[in-house]
């Protein structure tokens, strides 16, 4: 595909090349809402491609998730601030920029997901500060959206900050419960922020009883039914909770044999497993594979660490973990290029996809 180049905030991307870009303000109507709820999965064309790269320029991609309805993917452009649709059948990026967020070097994208029960996609536009700081800064707003991929417009917007007061902060994954409500984890310490499934507001749904933004928790959040799995990368340890409380209670999930999760990141239950393979993204090593076996995730077992890649170019971290058709990938980033100057990314124009599907297969074996 052509790339895609972000080369003045003031433009907000409208000189894109190859793919289109879309102005994100915010449209709330019943139609577009009606369009979303009632959407019917299909099934994706098999994707025949094995590691493969994303051609645009200053991507890097932070998050990504599966639409198995649409078959397509959502990516959080992180530096730049945008959110990505990419057909990875056609090779074909399309990009939205939020006019005030976008290219703006404080704000990041990295929190996307899909919602496979109404097939709508959330979207986080948070601060970087947070993340860059080790939590020392989470001043700043950080806002959530709601997307509806067919009608092509955002449902509602919250302003995350308002609801935190600026005590916690770090929100950075998303997932959704079958009620149609909608969870978010902040790592910065951690916590767990709802979403009712008309939008109405953002309320705090756990939070620990000490506040402290400079320790980090959560970095990863997936769900399965009516249960929430949590991933406390400080500790390196799972938690599961009730997605059907009125409040949030951690209860740990402990996995054998005990091996170390380090550097954790995003989290993920693919459609592909049905919900009892949880994939965790360890910054520095690759993919961590856990397995229960009934989907309770009352405890797992530890399958193994798929290593990352070694031919990726130096500083690649692993971010997140994505399904495409019925094939895995791991999401690479760079966290540490230089900016090029008048943007607020560095410089790189290809991003890797790397299928670790057959690795995961033999380790379930």
């Amino acid at each position: 595909m052509r790339r895609i180049n972000f080369l003045h905030a003031a433009l907000l991307l409208a000189a894109n090349v190859g793919g289109r870009v879309i102005s994100a303000g915010v449209s709330v109507g019943t139609d577009a809402a009606t369009s979303a709820l009632s959407a019917r999965g299909s099934e994706c064309p098999p994707f025949e491609k094995g590691n493969f790269n994303i051609d645009a320029y200053q991507l890097y991609p932070e998050n990504m998730d599966w639409d198995a309805n649409l078959c397509q993917v959502y990516i959080g452009i992180l530096f730049n601030a945008s959110f990505g649709i990419y057909d990875p059948y056609k090779d074909h990026l399309d990009v939205i920029s939020f006019p005030g967020n976008t290219l703006v070097k404080e704000f990041h994208v990295g929190g996307v997901a899909w919602d496979k029960y109404t097939g709508l996609a959330t979207v986080i536009i948070g601060q970087g500060n947070a993340f860059e700081t080790a939590g020392a800064n989470i001043s700043g707003d950080n806002i959530i959206k709601k997307y509806d991929p067919r009608s092509k417009t955002f449902l509602w917007s919250h302003n995350i900050t308002e609801v935190a007061k600026g005590e916690y902060g770090g929100f950075n994954d998303i997932t959704h419960d079958a009620a149609g409500n909608t969870f978010f984890c902040g790592t910065y310490p951690e916590s767990i922020l709802k979403i009712d499934p008309k939008g109405t507001a953002v309320v705090p749904w756990y939070l620990p009883e000490t506040i402290n933004h400079t320790v980090r928790g959560y970095s990863g959040i997936a769900s399965h039914g009516d249960t929430i799995i949590t991933l406390d990368s400080r500790l390196g340890k799972l938690f599961r909770f009730d997605a059907t409380a009125a409040k949030g209670t951690p209860t740990p999930v402990p996995h054998v044999p005990e091996e170390a999760i380090t550097g954790g990141d995003a989290i993920r239950l693919p459609l592909k497993f049905g919900g009892n393979v949880l994939l965790i993204a360890e910054n520095r090593r690759g993919v961590s594979v856990l397995r229960s076996q009934d989907a309770s995730w009352k405890s797992a077992e530890y399958l193994g660490l798929i290593p990352m890649d070694p031919s990726l170019p130096s500083g690649a971290l692993t971010t997140s973990v994505t399904q495409i058709g019925q094939k895995i990938y791991a999401v690479t980033d760079w966290f540490g290029d230089q900016i090029v100057a008048g943007t607020v990314a560095g410089n790189k124009t290809s991003f890797p996809m790397i299928d670790i599907t057959a690795r995961i297969d033999a380790l379930l074996a």
